[in-house]
């Protein structure tokens, strides 16, 4: 039977080989590796798990820990912490004082995204033994990352321009201006222009560091801007202008007129040329009105050519006009612009010589050779005759026969125009006119108004003016029918504060026409007659019957009145029946072709007598 040490023991000289140690040594490391690795991947699935979305313990920006906190937690964090950074100015500093621009006009802030991002990218980059080194690391000592901002260049160099432009001042010539009493001059003034280009970049570089104070200072240097135009040309404007202002001294023959140096002052100004350099110039325009009082005094008014009639009012002949004499205001305003203008230049005020006025001719408006040649041919082309009652209605008749004295003789050329009030003139007691009768609302007042009763003339001139087809132009009714009249062809004329009535009409011939009047009475009754005399163009004018309608029967009531003594009788209203009046007019040329036709429709109202008797 075999023992143990003879089953193993070795035969003979074989060698027995030895179990190597390595491979088992190498494997062991091996598999202690791979297990290593394996938890540490485990740990750090579930680290990372733990810490998805959110800071790792340790990490931090500028000393401000955001160990495990997600993005809106960092950052609130960052904004608190970093919330200065959007808080504080720039100030540049000029020569013209100081501006100011706020760090949140270029959106200066801290970058919290970025900043988040480079948080949360700490100890998550490389393979698992870097992230394992990284790990480690941060649980011996926290890790700080930089801080971070954010700004808008543009907006900041557009802001510092902005600021530092509102300091700039353009250049300012010197300025000589005229006044009342004495000549201004203002200064020159140099402009400065500041460089908010450099400014600007000094001041982002600045401000770009996380590490800038709350105020960053620069500078923006001042550049001078010279002005065109300095003091010597306004001097020199000036002194020219101090040699204009004097006495200006117009003549004409013997006769002379001051115009006072404060006027002429009054006409100067300074003007700027092309280039820039004020001068005295003179308004013409302003001269003629200090010339009146001077035109006025050598004015000579002209004489038209008039007709000469015999007392039946035949033309027989002319009378010459004359040719008048006025001041040529216009070429004399400029022989004084240009005296001025002399004297501005070399002439000293004392030597100035007066300035001769200049005139001219004015002609009459109906000359001696118009009516030689019109004289003989001339005929009435048209009349009509107004009698009337001389009393105190009519101021006697005064009122009636002065219009037709002052018209008597008028020349109308033809295309002129004749106007009742223009005509007359003025109406004043000075002349002759009186009181007379108007129509007052709802009565009649005998001696109301200051040459009442003078529509006999009128109411005369326009039926004459009618009759001689001439174009008619106003016409107005009386408000009742008054007998003595044509009926529907009455005109009246009167002036108040609410309004005027007047009468017009044209000369629409090719020849001149005159107006001529006549006046006479018999005892208590007065007439006047207006004739039109011309050179006949070949017109007929033919009038049509009044057609009334609508006519109102007046009546008359006797009252007792207490202002007469009694038994006195007075009729203070004449009854006049209401009605529409038509009347129709038509003018026909040489050939039968219309050229007037109208019709006048008046509306009379209803007008009642009254009798007062003293009680």
């Amino acid at each position: 039977m075999a023992t143990t040490a003879d089953v193993l023991a070795p035969e003979g000289n074989i060698a027995v080989p030895r179990r190597r140690l390595w491979p088992r040594l190498l494997a062991g490391f091996v598999i202690g590796v791979v297990l290593c690795l394996g938890i540490a991947a485990g740990a750090l699935v579930a680290y990372d798990a733990k810490h998805d979305g959110r800071v790792l313990t340790g990490v931090g920006v500028a000393g401000v820990d955001l160990s495990g906190l997600d993005r809106d937690q960092a950052a609130a964090v960052l904004a608190t912490a970093f919330g200065g950074y959007g808080e504080g100015r720039v100030v540049i500093q000029t020569t013209a004082g100081d501006v100011v621009v706020p760090y949140s006009e270029f959106a200066r802030r801290a970058d919290v995204e970025a900043m988040i991002d480079a948080a949360m990218r700490t100890g998550r980059a490389g393979n698992l033994i870097e992230r394992a080194v990284a790990l480690v690391r941060l649980s011996l000592s926290e890790q700080s990352l930089e801080p971070r901002l954010e700004l808008d260049p543009t907006a900041l160099a557009v802001k510092v321009q902005a600021a530092v432009s509102s300091l700039d001042s353009e250049p300012s010539d010197s300025q000589v201006t005229m006044g009342t009493t004495a000549i201004t001059i203002t200064p020159a003034q140099t402009g400065q222009a500041f460089d908010g280009t450099a400014a600007a970049a000094a001041a982002l570089e600045l401000v770009g560091r996380t590490d800038a104070p709350a105020e960053v200072v620069v500078e923006a240097a001042p550049t001078r801007i010279l002005p065109k135009h300095g003091d010597v040309e306004s001097l020199a404007a000036k002194a020219a202008a101090e040699r204009m202002i004097g006495d200006i001294v117009v003549t004409l023959g013997k006769k002379h007129w001051t115009i006072k140096a404060a006027t002429v002052r009054s006409w100067l100004s300074f003007e700027t040329d092309a280039d820039g350099t004020a001068w005295p110039v003179v308004d013409e325009t302003a001269i003629p009105g200090s010339l009146a009082k001077a035109a006025k005094a050598v004015r000579t008014a002209p004489v038209s050519a008039s007709f000469l009639k015999t007392r039946g009012g035949r033309i027989v002949g002319v009378t010459a006009g004359k040719d008048g004499k006025q001041l040529d205001v216009v070429a004399t305003s400029t022989a004084i612009a240009a005296a001025l203008v002399d004297r501005g230049i070399v002439v000293p005020v004392a030597a100035m010589a007066p300035v001769t006025m200049v005139m001219s001719k004015v002609p009459p408006k109906f000359t001696t050779a118009e009516a030689l040649k019109k004289a003989p041919l001339m005929v009435k082309l048209g009349s009509w005759k107004t009698w009337f009652p001389i009393s105190e209605r009519n101021y006697w008749g005064a009122n009636i026969w002065l219009p037709a004295k002052i018209i008597d003789g008028t020349v109308l050329l033809p295309g002129q125009s004749f106007e009742w009030w223009r005509a007359l003139g003025s109406v004043t007691s000075a002349r002759g006119f009186g009181p007379g009768g108007f129509i007052a609302g709802d009565h009649t007042e005998p001696t109301g108004a200051l040459g009442g009763g003078m529509c006999s003339s009128s109411t005369t001139l326009f039926n004459a003016a009618l009759r001689a087809g001439l174009q008619i132009g106003s016409r107005a009714n009386h408000k009742y029918y008054i007998s003595r009249y044509p009926l529907g062809l009455d005109a009246t004329v009167s002036k108040t504060r609410g309004g005027s009535q007047t009468v017009s009409f044209t000369n629409d011939m090719h020849e001149p026409i005159v107006i001529r009047t006549f006046r006479y009475r018999s005892g208590g009754r007065g007439w006047v007659r207006y004739e039109i005399w011309g050179i006949p163009d070949g017109r007929k004018t033919s009038i049509g019957r009044p057609v009334v309608t609508n006519v109102l029967k007046a009546t008359t009531a006797t009252v007792y009145v207490s202002s007469l003594r009694h038994g006195v009788r007075e009729q203070t209203e004449y009854p006049a029946n209401g009605m529409d009046v038509a009347v129709a007019r038509i003018v026909r040329n040489g050939k039968g072709k219309i050229i007037h036709a109208e019709t006048y429709r008046t509306h009379y109202v209803l007008w009642n007598g009254r009798i007062e008797i003293g009680q």
